[in-house]
């Protein structure tokens, strides 16, 4: 052997030695051993089917937050439109008592205005800028002054998960305040909160009687739609934990595939290293320089 292809050998050596340590080096550094897809083929292709799964799992938790969100938002319109509706029987009911003047009627007829002005206020409801009850119809509000539903009868849809299933994430206008703002089959179109105006200021026992049945009719399907809320919560908290427990065993997966073990690592450093000063000066001894190489 040469002098020559010897020097080459031992230089490839040590190249190879350096390259080994400036390796484990970055793995340290990093906390990852898959630096490039060369490193390990395999395991690349396992890590970026993980981190396309982690994605996935990550933007259908977002679609399960947004949708909770806004399901809350609707169950506090609705809780609080049971209260109302609550003070509105109790007016009902104190007008039918006789000892009521017309003008202690009146005075309840013009509450009863003021709480549906406050229901209509809670029937426009929004999350983020968009009513709650308007379904998928893009509009200002769900109801306008007169009682007029503006919005759909499609809810809210949102995919929380890999199947092809939806959850509807809202409840519309009519599905939830049924008649109470208007009613087709009533005179006139007008709504059990109209009606409950009217029959106080006419002091009539009949109609009072029947807006009573009618009011309790429309309470009954508020509080329906909180129980379908409440279920369609319940659905998305589960999905959730089902959700959260996929993306830690994923992370734990992709943390085995990617990560290093640092006290592994951190002993390869320390023989590298020893292994290549070892080299150097094995090297050094090895191959002596000729006069050739102080006359370069």
């Amino acid at each position: 052997m040469t002098p020559s292809s010897q020097n080459q050998q031992v230089t490839a050596a040590l190249q190879a030695s350096l390259a080994r340590l400036q390796a484990t080096q970055d793995q340290i550094s990093s906390g990852r051993r898959l630096g490039k897809p060369s490193d390990s083929p395999t395991d690349t292709a396992t890590a970026m089917s993980l981190r396309s799964d982690h994605q996935r799992s990550e933007q259908l938790d977002r679609a399960i937050d947004d949708g909770a969100a806004r399901l809350g938002t609707a169950d506090q319109a609705l809780m609080q439109t049971d209260t109302l509706l609550l003070r509105v029987r109790q007016l009902v009911l104190a007008g039918s008592n006789d000892t009521n003047t017309a003008a202690e009627r009146s005075a309840m007829a013009a509450e009863a205005d003021q709480l549906r002005s406050s229901l209509l206020d809670v029937a426009n409801t929004r999350y983020l800028g968009r009513p709650v009850f308007a379904g998928t119809q893009d509009v200002e509000n769900a109801y306008d002054t007169s009682g007029a539903y503006l919005g759909n009868t499609t809810p809210v849809e949102r995919r929380v998960t890999t199947g092809p299933d939806r959850v509807a994430v809202s409840i519309t206008g009519p599905d939830a305040f049924s008649t109470l703002f208007a009613d087709a089959s009533a005179p006139g179109g007008a709504g059990v909160l109209q009606r409950v105006s009217d029959a106080l200021r006419s002091g009539d026992r009949a109609a009072l009687g029947q807006v009573l049945k009618d009011l309790d009719a429309a309470s009954d399907t508020v509080r329906t739609s909180q129980s379908i809320v409440g279920s369609r919560t319940s659905r998305l908290e589960s999905v959730k934990t089902v959700s959260s427990a996929a993306v830690t065993r994923m992370e734990t997966q992709l943390s085995t595939v990617e990560g290093i073990d640092l006290a592994k690592a951190l002993t390869d450093l320390s023989l590298q290293q020893t292994a290549y000063q070892a080299a150097l000066s094995a090297t050094a001894k090895v191959v002596q320089p000729s006069i050739l190489d102080f006359l370069r």
